[in-house]
Protein backbone atom coordinates (compact mmCIF):
# COMPACT_ATOMS: atom_id res chain seq x y z
CA UNK A 1 0.00 0.00 0.00
CA UNK A 2 1.46 3.64 -0.80
CA UNK A 3 2.41 5.94 1.52
CA UNK A 4 -0.43 8.24 0.62
CA UNK A 5 -3.11 5.67 1.68
CA UNK A 6 -0.77 4.95 4.90
CA UNK A 7 -0.99 8.59 5.96
CA UNK A 8 -4.86 8.71 4.75
CA UNK A 9 -5.41 5.84 7.38
CA UNK A 10 -3.71 7.28 9.99
CA UNK A 11 -5.08 10.53 9.80
CA UNK A 12 -8.98 8.61 9.33
CA UNK A 13 -8.10 6.60 12.81
CA UNK A 14 -7.40 9.76 14.54
CA UNK A 15 -10.43 11.87 13.29
CA UNK A 16 -12.56 8.21 13.68
CA UNK A 17 -12.66 9.08 17.13
CA UNK A 18 -15.10 11.09 16.98
CA UNK A 19 -17.36 9.48 14.81
CA UNK A 20 -20.40 7.35 16.85
CA UNK A 21 -20.79 3.54 16.96
CA UNK A 22 -23.26 2.23 14.11
CA UNK A 23 -25.48 -1.17 15.49
CA UNK A 24 -24.44 -3.89 13.04
CA UNK A 25 -26.78 -5.95 12.70
CA UNK A 26 -25.57 -9.90 11.93
CA UNK A 27 -27.50 -12.61 9.77
CA UNK A 28 -26.08 -15.64 8.81
CA UNK A 29 -24.35 -15.90 5.53
CA UNK A 30 -25.53 -18.53 2.74
CA UNK A 31 -22.71 -19.91 0.55
CA UNK A 32 -23.64 -18.65 -3.26
CA UNK A 33 -24.51 -19.97 -6.12
CA UNK A 34 -23.14 -17.58 -9.02
CA UNK A 35 -20.58 -19.44 -11.13
CA UNK A 36 -19.09 -18.62 -14.51
CA UNK A 37 -16.33 -20.37 -16.74
CA UNK A 38 -13.99 -19.55 -18.67
CA UNK A 39 -12.47 -22.03 -21.28
CA UNK A 40 -13.23 -26.06 -20.87
CA UNK A 41 -10.45 -28.68 -19.79
CA UNK A 42 -9.56 -30.64 -16.83
CA UNK A 43 -6.89 -29.19 -14.22
CA UNK A 44 -3.31 -29.33 -14.58
CA UNK A 45 -0.28 -27.57 -13.96
CA UNK A 46 -0.83 -23.92 -12.47
CA UNK A 47 1.53 -21.71 -11.18
CA UNK A 48 5.64 -20.63 -11.03
CA UNK A 49 5.50 -23.49 -8.66
CA UNK A 50 4.17 -26.23 -10.74
CA UNK A 51 1.48 -26.78 -8.57
CA UNK A 52 -1.26 -29.58 -9.59
CA UNK A 53 -4.10 -28.10 -7.55
CA UNK A 54 -7.40 -27.50 -9.57
CA UNK A 55 -7.76 -24.14 -11.74
CA UNK A 56 -10.57 -22.90 -9.85
CA UNK A 57 -11.06 -19.19 -9.17
CA UNK A 58 -13.23 -18.25 -6.60
CA UNK A 59 -14.64 -14.57 -6.30
CA UNK A 60 -15.57 -14.49 -2.32
CA UNK A 61 -18.02 -11.46 -1.49
CA UNK A 62 -19.60 -10.84 1.97
CA UNK A 63 -22.76 -9.57 0.01
CA UNK A 64 -25.01 -10.67 -3.50
CA UNK A 65 -24.37 -9.67 -6.58
CA UNK A 66 -27.69 -7.91 -7.02
CA UNK A 67 -26.83 -5.99 -3.34
CA UNK A 68 -26.60 -2.61 -5.43
CA UNK A 69 -25.06 -1.23 -8.82
CA UNK A 70 -21.93 -1.24 -7.33
CA UNK A 71 -22.02 -4.56 -6.81
CA UNK A 72 -23.47 -6.10 -9.85
CA UNK A 73 -20.98 -4.31 -12.34
CA UNK A 74 -17.97 -5.67 -9.91
CA UNK A 75 -19.22 -8.94 -10.51
CA UNK A 76 -20.04 -8.09 -14.11
CA UNK A 77 -16.35 -6.86 -14.74
CA UNK A 78 -15.37 -10.43 -13.17
CA UNK A 79 -17.57 -12.08 -15.36
CA UNK A 80 -16.58 -10.50 -18.64
CA UNK A 81 -12.74 -11.86 -17.72
CA UNK A 82 -14.13 -15.59 -16.83
CA UNK A 83 -15.13 -15.46 -20.49
CA UNK A 84 -12.00 -15.03 -21.12
CA UNK A 85 -9.98 -17.35 -19.37
CA UNK A 86 -7.73 -20.03 -20.41
CA UNK A 87 -8.72 -23.78 -21.23
CA UNK A 88 -8.98 -25.41 -17.76
CA UNK A 89 -9.27 -22.49 -16.02
CA UNK A 90 -13.00 -21.58 -14.18
CA UNK A 91 -14.34 -18.91 -11.71
CA UNK A 92 -17.25 -19.56 -9.16
CA UNK A 93 -18.52 -16.85 -7.08
CA UNK A 94 -19.90 -17.10 -3.34
CA UNK A 95 -21.13 -13.97 -2.11
CA UNK A 96 -23.12 -13.64 1.91
CA UNK A 97 -26.02 -11.96 2.47
CA UNK A 98 -25.00 -9.16 5.15
CA UNK A 99 -21.56 -7.41 4.31
CA UNK A 100 -21.20 -6.37 7.81
CA UNK A 101 -21.52 -10.03 9.57
CA UNK A 102 -17.70 -11.19 9.46
CA UNK A 103 -17.89 -13.88 11.14
CA UNK A 104 -20.47 -15.20 8.47
CA UNK A 105 -17.49 -14.44 5.99
CA UNK A 106 -14.88 -16.14 7.64
CA UNK A 107 -17.40 -19.53 7.28
CA UNK A 108 -17.99 -18.45 3.77
CA UNK A 109 -14.31 -19.08 3.13
CA UNK A 110 -13.83 -21.51 5.55
CA UNK A 111 -15.93 -23.70 3.40
CA UNK A 112 -14.88 -23.13 -0.16
CA UNK A 113 -11.29 -24.13 0.99
CA UNK A 114 -12.99 -27.91 0.64
CA UNK A 115 -13.55 -26.90 -3.19
CA UNK A 116 -9.56 -26.52 -3.05
CA UNK A 117 -9.14 -23.56 -5.40
CA UNK A 118 -5.94 -22.80 -6.94
CA UNK A 119 -6.78 -18.90 -6.48
CA UNK A 120 -9.29 -16.69 -3.99
CA UNK A 121 -10.35 -13.33 -4.70
CA UNK A 122 -11.38 -11.60 -1.73
CA UNK A 123 -13.60 -8.61 -0.88
CA UNK A 124 -12.62 -8.48 2.91
CA UNK A 125 -15.08 -6.86 5.55
CA UNK A 126 -12.55 -7.51 8.45
CA UNK A 127 -9.27 -8.16 6.88
CA UNK A 128 -7.94 -9.41 10.29
CA UNK A 129 -10.41 -11.35 10.96
CA UNK A 130 -10.04 -13.35 7.84
CA UNK A 131 -6.37 -13.45 7.94
CA UNK A 132 -6.11 -16.63 9.29
CA UNK A 133 -8.46 -18.30 7.22
CA UNK A 134 -6.97 -17.07 4.24
CA UNK A 135 -3.64 -18.32 5.18
CA UNK A 136 -5.43 -21.71 5.35
CA UNK A 137 -5.69 -21.31 1.86
CA UNK A 138 -2.16 -20.61 1.59
CA UNK A 139 -0.72 -23.62 2.84
CA UNK A 140 -3.27 -25.58 0.31
CA UNK A 141 -1.28 -23.83 -2.38
CA UNK A 142 -4.03 -21.39 -3.58
CA UNK A 143 -3.07 -17.53 -4.25
CA UNK A 144 -4.86 -14.49 -3.00
CA UNK A 145 -6.03 -11.36 -4.75
CA UNK A 146 -7.80 -8.85 -2.01
CA UNK A 147 -10.40 -6.49 -3.88
CA UNK A 148 -11.35 -3.30 -1.69
CA UNK A 149 -9.33 -3.53 1.40
CA UNK A 150 -6.37 -5.58 2.30
CA UNK A 151 -5.11 -7.68 5.38
CA UNK A 152 -1.69 -8.15 6.46
CA UNK A 153 0.13 -11.35 7.59
CA UNK A 154 -2.00 -12.88 4.34
CA UNK A 155 1.24 -15.15 3.04
CA UNK A 156 0.33 -16.11 -0.36
CA UNK A 157 -1.44 -12.35 -0.94
CA UNK A 158 0.17 -11.76 -4.43
CA UNK A 159 -1.81 -8.22 -5.87
CA UNK A 160 -4.82 -5.95 -4.21
CA UNK A 161 -7.41 -4.12 -6.57
CA UNK A 162 -9.54 -1.62 -5.49
CA UNK A 163 -11.11 1.43 -7.14
CA UNK A 164 -9.52 5.53 -6.61
CA UNK A 165 -11.09 5.70 -2.75
CA UNK A 166 -8.96 8.41 -1.99
CA UNK A 167 -8.54 10.49 -5.07
CA UNK A 168 -12.54 10.20 -4.97
CA UNK A 169 -12.55 12.58 -1.79
CA UNK A 170 -9.90 14.43 -2.82
CA UNK A 171 -12.05 15.42 -6.34
CA UNK A 172 -14.59 16.32 -4.30
CA UNK A 173 -12.79 18.35 -1.85
CA UNK A 174 -10.93 19.84 -4.39
CA UNK A 175 -14.06 20.53 -6.10
CA UNK A 176 -16.09 22.36 -2.80
CA UNK A 177 -13.02 24.38 -2.56
CA UNK A 178 -13.15 26.00 -6.20
CA UNK A 179 -16.97 26.56 -5.83
CA UNK A 180 -16.91 27.84 -1.60
CA UNK A 181 -20.59 27.40 -1.08
CA UNK A 182 -20.86 30.52 1.30
CA UNK A 183 -18.06 33.26 2.35
CA UNK A 184 -19.30 33.24 5.80
CA UNK A 185 -18.86 29.25 6.59
CA UNK A 186 -16.02 26.76 6.19
CA UNK A 187 -17.97 24.22 8.15
CA UNK A 188 -18.12 20.25 6.48
CA UNK A 189 -19.66 17.23 8.00
CA UNK A 190 -19.17 13.51 6.62
CA UNK A 191 -22.05 10.54 5.92
CA UNK A 192 -20.13 7.20 5.88
CA UNK A 193 -20.27 3.74 6.75
CA UNK A 194 -18.58 2.31 10.03
CA UNK A 195 -14.85 3.26 10.29
CA UNK A 196 -12.74 0.53 10.00
CA UNK A 197 -15.18 -1.82 8.40
CA UNK A 198 -13.62 -1.01 4.67
CA UNK A 199 -11.05 0.97 3.81
CA UNK A 200 -12.78 2.44 0.42
CA UNK A 201 -14.75 4.27 2.95
CA UNK A 202 -12.11 5.24 4.99
CA UNK A 203 -9.76 6.21 2.48
CA UNK A 204 -12.78 8.27 0.45
CA UNK A 205 -13.07 10.45 3.61
CA UNK A 206 -9.58 10.72 4.48
CA UNK A 207 -8.96 12.18 1.31
CA UNK A 208 -11.89 14.98 1.56
CA UNK A 209 -10.98 15.45 4.98
CA UNK A 210 -7.05 15.98 4.29
CA UNK A 211 -8.06 18.35 0.90
CA UNK A 212 -10.70 20.65 2.53
CA UNK A 213 -8.73 20.90 6.06
CA UNK A 214 -5.71 21.76 4.32
CA UNK A 215 -7.86 24.85 2.66
CA UNK A 216 -9.20 26.16 6.05
CA UNK A 217 -12.24 24.04 6.15
CA UNK A 218 -13.33 22.28 9.77
CA UNK A 219 -15.03 18.58 10.13
CA UNK A 220 -17.69 19.60 12.68
CA UNK A 221 -19.55 16.54 12.38
CA UNK A 222 -19.50 12.82 10.79
CA UNK A 223 -22.60 10.39 10.98
CA UNK A 224 -22.18 6.66 10.48
CA UNK A 225 -25.20 5.07 8.75
CA UNK A 226 -25.58 1.85 7.12
CA UNK A 227 -26.71 1.70 3.59
CA UNK A 228 -30.65 2.18 4.33
CA UNK A 229 -31.67 5.36 2.49
CA UNK A 230 -34.42 6.05 5.32
CA UNK A 231 -31.46 5.85 8.17
CA UNK A 232 -29.17 8.17 6.45
CA UNK A 233 -32.07 10.59 5.76
CA UNK A 234 -33.20 10.71 9.12
CA UNK A 235 -29.61 10.97 10.88
CA UNK A 236 -28.85 13.60 7.95
CA UNK A 237 -32.33 15.05 8.97
CA UNK A 238 -30.41 15.83 12.80
CA UNK A 239 -27.10 16.87 11.68
CA UNK A 240 -28.44 19.86 9.65
CA UNK A 241 -30.49 21.06 12.32
CA UNK A 242 -27.54 20.61 15.23
CA UNK A 243 -24.66 22.68 12.80
CA UNK A 244 -26.94 25.19 11.11
CA UNK A 245 -23.83 27.09 9.72
CA UNK A 246 -22.72 23.69 7.56
CA UNK A 247 -21.11 24.49 4.06
CA UNK A 248 -21.05 21.10 2.41
CA UNK A 249 -22.04 17.22 3.32
CA UNK A 250 -19.38 14.56 1.80
CA UNK A 251 -21.03 11.36 0.97
CA UNK A 252 -18.82 8.49 0.88
CA UNK A 253 -20.62 6.12 -1.09
CA UNK A 254 -23.39 6.51 -3.46
CA UNK A 255 -26.04 4.76 -1.20
CA UNK A 256 -25.42 7.02 1.86
CA UNK A 257 -25.52 9.91 -0.61
CA UNK A 258 -29.09 9.34 -1.62
CA UNK A 259 -30.66 9.18 1.81
CA UNK A 260 -28.39 12.62 2.27
CA UNK A 261 -29.44 14.09 -0.64
CA UNK A 262 -33.25 13.78 0.57
CA UNK A 263 -32.32 15.15 3.72
CA UNK A 264 -31.05 17.97 2.45
CA UNK A 265 -34.51 18.95 -0.06
CA UNK A 266 -34.88 22.83 -0.06
CA UNK A 267 -31.63 23.63 1.74
CA UNK A 268 -29.65 25.17 -1.32
CA UNK A 269 -27.24 26.89 1.40
CA UNK A 270 -25.44 23.50 1.73
CA UNK A 271 -23.73 22.03 -1.00
CA UNK A 272 -23.33 17.96 -1.34
CA UNK A 273 -20.74 16.09 -2.62
CA UNK A 274 -21.42 12.41 -3.69
CA UNK A 275 -19.09 9.64 -4.95
CA UNK A 276 -19.89 6.90 -6.98
CA UNK A 277 -20.50 7.97 -10.04
CA UNK A 278 -24.07 5.95 -10.38
CA UNK A 279 -26.04 7.04 -14.12
CA UNK A 280 -29.35 7.30 -11.86
CA UNK A 281 -27.79 9.52 -9.30
CA UNK A 282 -26.78 12.07 -12.40
CA UNK A 283 -30.20 13.72 -12.76
CA UNK A 284 -29.17 15.38 -8.47
CA UNK A 285 -25.97 16.46 -10.39
CA UNK A 286 -28.13 18.23 -13.78
CA UNK A 287 -30.27 19.69 -11.35
CA UNK A 288 -28.07 21.06 -8.79
CA UNK A 289 -28.63 19.14 -5.39
CA UNK A 290 -25.46 17.40 -5.98
CA UNK A 291 -22.38 19.90 -6.37
CA UNK A 292 -19.87 16.77 -7.72
CA UNK A 293 -19.97 13.49 -8.06
CA UNK A 294 -16.45 11.49 -8.23
CA UNK A 295 -16.96 8.38 -10.33
CA UNK A 296 -15.17 4.99 -9.58
CA UNK A 297 -15.43 1.66 -11.98
CA UNK A 298 -16.16 -0.98 -10.14
CA UNK A 299 -16.52 -3.25 -13.75
CA UNK A 300 -12.93 -2.32 -14.19
CA UNK A 301 -12.17 -3.46 -10.23
CA UNK A 302 -13.18 -7.14 -11.19
CA UNK A 303 -12.58 -7.85 -14.95
CA UNK A 304 -8.68 -6.76 -13.51
CA UNK A 305 -8.95 -8.64 -10.53
CA UNK A 306 -9.84 -11.98 -12.86
CA UNK A 307 -7.10 -11.19 -15.26
CA UNK A 308 -4.49 -11.05 -12.60
CA UNK A 309 -5.55 -13.96 -10.99
CA UNK A 310 -5.71 -15.99 -14.22
CA UNK A 311 -1.70 -14.56 -15.08
CA UNK A 312 -0.93 -15.34 -11.37
CA UNK A 313 -1.65 -18.82 -11.82
CA UNK A 314 0.15 -19.21 -14.97
CA UNK A 315 3.60 -17.86 -13.57
CA UNK A 316 3.34 -14.31 -14.67
CA UNK A 317 4.10 -11.30 -12.94
CA UNK A 318 1.48 -8.72 -12.07
CA UNK A 319 1.49 -5.68 -10.47
CA UNK A 320 1.37 -5.26 -6.51
CA UNK A 321 -1.48 -2.83 -6.57
CA UNK A 322 -4.50 -1.83 -9.29
CA UNK A 323 -6.50 1.18 -8.91
CA UNK A 324 -9.91 1.25 -10.71
CA UNK A 325 -10.33 4.83 -12.99
CA UNK A 326 -12.08 7.78 -11.07
CA UNK A 327 -13.43 10.93 -12.52
CA UNK A 328 -15.51 13.85 -11.03
CA UNK A 329 -18.50 14.55 -12.54
CA UNK A 330 -20.60 18.21 -12.23
CA UNK A 331 -23.03 20.06 -14.41
CA UNK A 332 -19.93 21.04 -17.09
CA UNK A 333 -19.68 17.22 -18.08
CA UNK A 334 -22.80 15.62 -16.75
CA UNK A 335 -24.61 15.25 -19.84
CA UNK A 336 -21.33 13.39 -22.00
CA UNK A 337 -20.80 11.03 -18.69
CA UNK A 338 -24.82 10.09 -19.54
CA UNK A 339 -24.63 10.11 -22.85
CA UNK A 340 -21.41 7.77 -22.88
CA UNK A 341 -23.30 5.24 -20.06
CA UNK A 342 -21.21 6.51 -17.74
CA UNK A 343 -17.19 5.00 -17.06
CA UNK A 344 -17.67 2.37 -19.42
Amino acid sequence: MSTGIVAALRHRRRIGAAVGSASVVLLTLLLGACTSSGGSGTAGTVGAAGSTASKLIILEMPFPCGLNQYASDLCNGADTAAKQLPAGFRLEVKTGTNYEDTQGFNNLIQTSLALKPAGLIVFPNGVAAQTPFLNQACAQGAKVIFVDSQANGVKCDVSFETVSAYREGQLDGQWLIAHPPSPNSKQVAVVEQQPGLFSSNDLRVSGFVQTVEAAGYKLVASVVSTNTVDQTRSLVTNLVTAHPGLAGIFSANPYLGDGTNLALAGKHSIVQLATGGLLVDMPAVQNGSVGANAADDPYDEGRVAVQYMADVLQGKHVPVSYLAPTKLIDKADVQQFITVGGMR
